[in-house]
């Protein structure tokens, strides 16, 4: 409220509305989640009614901007953007970024208890992922991709291998079960295996091994352009970053 009236008494801002985010207060656990970020919820509507009630919205505002960010879990934000009862109309905005590509981690889990929360049987699918081709398989149990920190979202948790290519082969196969990566270089991705499955399950060098990622915004950062893939494979169009 103290950065309420002082904007409101500036001859150079105006106070247009509030916003806040809510990732900070959520775990994955529906639980403790609804709790807290409704909790946060209920402060925000506080401060909005407050400015309100003393009349600090700035002059020429159509309407009361309230804001909330959230790709995890924007159902419950949603009361803050319908806010009723203000002396203006409520312009509600939810700033979720991450939905755009979604992920195979973070996101996905937290997807997971939306969708129990809200009756859903299935909503959105992962969009972005990250090839690599095995350049060594220097033991039995380890393959070396050709991907690294340079490439590819680190930040909350290790790829996912999601994918397999054999060399020369056009169709994309599932990831064989167990296979994980458990540490990055700058260029290269450890990929472990479990050495006692048939050979037919091994990765071979000149595959092609498809990365999930946690948290898309740390791998978009790391690219200039984007190949935009169909589902047969064909690379349709471009995206271009600006990061």
């Amino acid at each position: 409220m103290d950065l309420a009236q002082a904007i409101a008494a500036s001859h150079v801002v105006r106070l247009g509305g509030v916003e806040c985010y809510e990732g900070g207060a959520a775990r994955c656990d529906s639980e403790h989640d609804a709790r807290e970020v409704t909790a946060l919820v209920r402060r925000v509507v506080e401060v909005a009614r407050a400015c309100d009630a003393q009349g600090l919205w700035g002059e020429g505002e159509d309407g009361i901007l309230l804001t909330a960010g959230g790709s995890a879990v924007f159902d419950l934000v949603v009361p803050l953007l319908q806010t009723q009862g203000l002396s203006r109309p409520v312009r509600g905005v939810l700033r979720s970024g991450c939905y755009i590509a979604h992920d195979h981690g973070n996101y996905m889990r937290f997807l997971r208890l939306l969708e129990q929360r809200e009756g859903l049987d299935a909503s959105l699918r992962p969009a972005l992922s990250v090839w690599a081709m095995v350049q060594s398989v220097p033991e039995p149990g380890l393959a070396l991709l050709g991907c690294g920190r340079r490439d590819i979202s680190y930040d909350l948790e290790m790829p996912v291998p999601v994918g397999l290519a054999r060399q020369g082969a056009r169709r994309v196969l599932s990831a064989p079960e167990g296979w994980s990566v458990s540490a990055l270089n700058d260029h290269h991705a450890y990929l472990r295996f479990d050495s006692q499955a048939s050979q037919q399950k091994w990765p071979r060098v000149g595959d092609l091994v498809e990365l999930g990622i946690s948290h898309p915004c740390t791998t978009f950062d790391k690219w200039r352009w984007m190949p935009v893939i169909e589902d047969d494979g064909a690379v349709s169009a471009a995206i271009h970053t600006w990061f």
